[in-house]
């Protein structure tokens, strides 16, 4: 199961404002004017050369962390276009929907209906769409991030794609800064343990190579099973009762962490962390999708586990 399909499965948060800048991720701290093209040539995720003629003025995202971002830097009036799962920020809900994320259900049709001037896709959910719009003469950009270092390229590089490179810049600025100042917090405190719940039964994790595991590692935890190289490991009750972790979390799809039904699974109930209530539940939306409120999550964690 890979990064992008997780944002599917799951659909906010408190923000710390002790810890968040100013000014939100989610907003340009000044009025980003869209730029001119300068013909610029640019790879997208699936090895493909896009060299814009001209800005474009409709754009259709077909990811809800894509919306995310076009909006935060600016670039939300030129969006026309959207999926059944973009949600944030308010705005992007009035958009006409071409389908939900998944890319058997985009209506192409729909997409043609809107004459965008580029559809920007996730590399690993839409892959089968390119060649569709390609057909019709619609230029597409695909897009997938796979750790921080990537994200912050990715708003850089549809800051550049959509003409809004200072809204880009001022958003990873931001993101930068609530991170920074998130590690200043917590710097020389002990790194608790923790586990990340993706599936209570199977018993699913985050390994390694996720954003989930680089949350914690900015929040100034450790994943107990950083090691694993696989994105969403199967593990054993007894690797988890042998590595004891100091805290358990997880994403809720339902909005506000205090909603969440709670822990159900027998094995993760006779784990001290829980029977100790150190069980925390964070709103997926921030942690599945690669936008700007990745910084945020980043906080949210640094908080609930290491009692802010």
């Amino acid at each position: 199961m890979t990064w992008t399909k997780l944002q599917f499965v799951f659909a906010g948060c408190v923000a710390l404002l002790c810890l968040l800048p100013s000014c939100s991720p989610g907003q340009a701290r000044q009025s980003p004017q869209p730029t001119r093209a300068n013909e610029e040539a640019f790879i997208d995720a699936l090895g493909r050369r896009y060299v814009p003629a001209t800005l474009p003025r409709r754009i259709v995202s077909l990811s809800p962390a894509v919306t995310e971002i076009l909006f935060a830097i600016g670039a939300g009036e030129t969006v026309v276009g959207v999926t059944q799962h973009c949600d944030y920020p308010l705005a992007a809900r009035e958009l006409v929907s071409v389908g939900g994320f998944a890319g058997a259900t985009v209506s192409v049709e729909q997409i043609r209906a809107l004459s965008p001037d580029l559809v920007i896709l996730s590399a690993d959910m839409h892959a089968r769409i390119v060649a569709l719009l390609d057909n019709l003469g619609i230029p597409s950009f695909a897009v997938e991030p796979g750790n921080f270092s990537q994200v912050y390229q990715t708003i850089a590089l549809i800051g550049k794609l959509s003409g809004f490179v200072s809204g880009a810049g001022n958003v990873i600025a931001e993101m930068k800064e609530t991170i920074a100042r998130v590690q200043d917090s917590v710097q020389g405190r002990e790194p608790p343990a923790v586990f990340w719940v993706l599936s209570e039964d199977p018993l699913m994790t985050a390994g390694g190579e996720t954003f989930i595991s680089e949350v914690i590692t900015l929040a100034g935890g450790t994943n107990i099973f950083a090691e694993l190289r696989e994105q969403w490991p199967l593990v054993s009750p007894e690797q988890l009762l042998v590595r004891r972790p100091d805290w358990v979390l997880s994403g809720s799809g339902m909005g506000a962490a205090e909603n969440h039904p709670g822990v159900r699974n027998p094995i993760l109930q006779n784990l001290p962390a829980v029977r100790e209530g150190r069980v925390a539940f964070v709103d997926g939306d921030i942690l599945y999708r690669f936008g700007p409120r990745l910084a945020r999550a980043v906080a949210l964690v640094a908080e609930i586990i290491h009692h802010e």
